[in-house]
C-alpha cells in the first residue's frame, strides 16, 4: 500500500488563526493540487487513528503540542505497526529562555495567569514522542536544542502564497505614500483604570513601537505627507489621529491579504523590541510586504526577522524622529530600486509557498525516516 498520506492534526484548523493557516492549511493545499509531489494532506482538528487511513500515512503531522495531547502517546505506540513518522511544527516562543518572559511584557496574555512551569513539564513529556520538528526560525531551534535537548529540527521559514497574491508587480509609489502597519492590538497594551481586581490600574504600554515611531508616524500624518492605515484594530497611542487615519477589524489571512491587495500600499511599517521572543519571530511580514510590492521599513537587528532587508529600509531599535525621516526620504527616492530588489530577494530564496525549495524542506521534514525526501 501506498504511503502518500501526511496526517495534519491541528487544534487550531477552523478557528480563523494565521498560524494553522501559514503552517498547515498552505502546504497541505498546494500538494493536494499538485499530484508530482505523491503527497496528500489530510487536515483535521481531531486525532483520526482509523486503520485504512493510518496504513497509508507517510507522516502524522502535528501543530504546537505544548498543552496536553494525550493522544499523542497513543501515535507512538501504533508507529511500529504502521512505519510513519510523528513530526510537530511551532512557529513562535512559547516558554522561558534565556531569562526572557515567555511573552514580552506588553502582550496582553500576560495579564492572564501561566504556569510556565507545568507549559514546560508538558512540553517535555510530548516531546519524547516526536522523531522530527519543524520550525521558523534558528532562535526556536536553539530553545529546542539547548533547553529540551530535542536535537532532530528542520528549519522552515514562513512563506508568502503566491495564488494569494497573484497580481502584476508593483510599478507604481504614490506622491502621498499609502502606509500601513499590518499589527494587531496584542502587540500593545492599552491602559487599565483602577478597579478591585486591579487597585493600581495599568499603565499603556507601547510595546514594539520603541523610540519615536509613535509620535514621527504623528507627524507625518497630521503633515499629510502619508496616508495611514492600521489592521487588526487600533492602536490607543493614535487616538489623536484617529480620524485622519483608517482602521480595519481583524481578519483571517485570506480576508486579510485580499484587503492588503486591494490597498496597493507603497510601504509597510514594521517596529520591533530586540528581545529574544521577537528573535524567534518569522520573516512573514517581509514576504508579504515584498510580494505586495510594498517596501518594507523595519527595525533590523542581528538574529531579527528583518536583519537581512533592503540596508535603505533599516531602522535601529530606538530610532529618532531624525532617523525614521531619513530612511522614509531615502525610500521614497529610491522606490523603483528598492521595489524591484524585493521581488528579486523573494523569488531567489524561495520564499513562495510554492517555490521548490520551500515544498521540499516540508517533504524533506515528512519523510518517514530521516535524512531525505522519499
Amino acid at each position: 500500500m501506498e504511503k502518500d498520506i501526511v496526517l495534519a492534526v491541528s487544534p487550531e484548523q477552523g478557528g480563523g488563526g494565521g498560524c494553522w493557516y501559514h503552517r498547515v492549511e498552505q502546504i497541505g493545499t498546494f500538494l493536494n493540487e499538485n499530484p508530482q509531489y505523491k503527497t496528500k494532506f489530510v487536515m483535521t482538528p481531531v486525532p483520526i487513528f482509523d486503520p485504512n487511513l493510518m496504513g497509508r500515512v507517510r507522516c502524522v503531522f502535528i501543530q504546537r503540542p505544548f498543552s496536553p495531547m494525550p493522544w499523542i502517546k497513543n501515535y507512538r505506540e501504533l508507529q511500529p505497526k504502521y512505519g510513519y513518522s510523528i513530526v510537530f511544527d511551532v512557529d513562535d516562543l512559547w516558554t522561558e529562555f534565556e531569562g526572557n518572559p515567555q511573552l514580552p511584557e506588553y502582550h496582553p496574555m500576560n495579564d492572564k495567569p501561566r504556569d510556565v512551569q507545568a507549559i514546560d513539564r508538558v512540553s517535555r513529556e510530548q516531546l519524547q514522542y516526536f522523531d522530527r520538528g519543524i520550525v521558523t526560525t534558528e532562535a526556536l531551534k536553539r530553545v529546542l536544542v539547548e533547553k529540551f535537548d530535542f536535537l532532530n529540527v528542520v528549519i522552515v521559514p514562513n512563506a508568502a502564497n503566491r495564488s494569494l497574491y497573484s497580481m502584476n508587480r508593483k510599478d507604481f509609489f504614490r506622491e502621498v505614500p499609502v502606509c500601513s502597519i499590518p499589527a494587531a492590538k496584542q502587540h500593545n497594551m492599552e491602559p487599565i483604570p483602577m478597579s478591585p481586581q486591579k487597585p493600581l490600574g495599568q499603565v499603556g504600554m507601547r510595546g514594539d513601537f520603541n523610540g519615536e515611531w509613535v509620535d514621527w508616524i504623528k507627524d507625518k500624518v497630521n503633515a499629510k505627507e502619508i496616508d495611514f492605515y492600521q489592521s487588526a484594530g487600533q492602536a490607543y497611542f493614535f487616538d489623536e489621529i484617529k480620524d485622519k487615519m483608517q482602521t480595519s477589524p481583524w481578519m483571517d489571512v485570506p480576508n486579510y491579504v485580499g484587503y492588503t491587495c486591494r490597498l496597493r500600499p507603497d510601504i509597510i511599517f514594521a517596529p520591533l523590541e530586540e528581545n529574544f521572543f521577537n528573535k524567534c519571530k518569522s520573516s512573514l511580514r517581509m514576504s508579504q510586504a515584498y510580494a505586495l510590492g510594498a517596501i518594507l521599513i523595519a527595525t533590523s537587528f542581528k538574529d531579527g526577522p528583518y536583519e537581512h532587508i533592503h540596508p535603505m529600509c533599516r531602522v535601529g531599535t530606538n530610532p529618532t524622529k531624525e532617523e525614521l525621516e531619513k530612511v522614509f526620504n531615502n525610500v521614497k527616492e529610491h522606490w523603483k530600486e528598492i521595489v524591484d530588489w524585493q521581488y528579486d530577494f523573494i523569488n531567489k530564496n524561495g520564499q513562495w509557498v510554492e517555490s521548490p525549495d520551500h515544498v521540499n524542506k516540508y517533504l524533506y521534514a515528512f519523510a518517514p525516516q530521516a535524512g531525505g525526501i522519499i
